[in-house]
C-alpha cells in the first residue's frame, strides 16, 4: 500500500464561492447542473469534473495536502484533507450549498482541517486547467 502523501490542486472558482469555502474549511466541486448534464459529463471522453472527482475519491487519503488556486493569483491557501466528503442536494443534510450554484447543481464538498493562507501566492509554471487534479 502506498502511504506517500499526495498534493492536490483545486480551483476556487468565483470569489463568492471561494470566500464561502474558506470560512467552512471546504473545497467545492460542481459535477453538473442537473442529472442530464452530470450523465453527459460522465460519458464524455474528456477529463470532466465528475472524472476528476472520482480520481480524487479513489486516490486521495486523509492527510493529503490540498492547495486552493485562485485564477490569476495562484495558490492562496492550503489545507489537509480530513477524509470527509459531503454529498449535497435538496434531500441531503450536508453542509450548505455553494452560493453561486443552483439548487440542482450536483456538488461534492471536500473537507480540509483548516485553510491556511499563503502569504505570497504562487502561480505554477504550468497552470492546471482542471478544477481538481493531483499535482504531486
Amino acid at each position: 500500500m502506498d502511504n506517500t502523501t499526495k498534493e492536490w490542486h483545486i480551483n476556487s472558482g468565483c470569489k463568492m464561492n471561494q470566500d464561502h469555502m474558506i470560512k467552512r474549511n471546504l473545497a467545492y466541486i460542481g459535477l453538473g447542473s442537473g442529472n442530464d448534464e452530470y450523465t453527459g459529463r460522465c460519458e464524455s471522453n474528456g477529463f470532466t469534473t465528475p472524472k476528476q472527482f472520482e480520481k480524487f475519491k479513489k486516490d486521495a487519503k486523509k492527510g493529503d495536502k490540498i492547495y486552493l488556486y485562485q485564477n490569476g493569483v495562484g495558490y492562496i491557501q492550503y489545507g489537509y484533507y480530513t477524509g470527509i466528503i459531503y454529498v449535497t442536494g435538496p434531500s441531503s443534510r450536508a453542509r450548505e450549498l455553494a452560493p453561486d450554484w443552483r439548487i440542482t447543481e450536483i456538488q461534492k464538498h471536500i473537507q480540509v482541517d483548516q485553510w491556511i493562507p499563503i502569504s505570497n501566492p504562487t502561480i505554477p509554471d504550468i497552470v492546471i486547467r482542471f478544477t481538481l487534479n493531483e499535482i504531486k
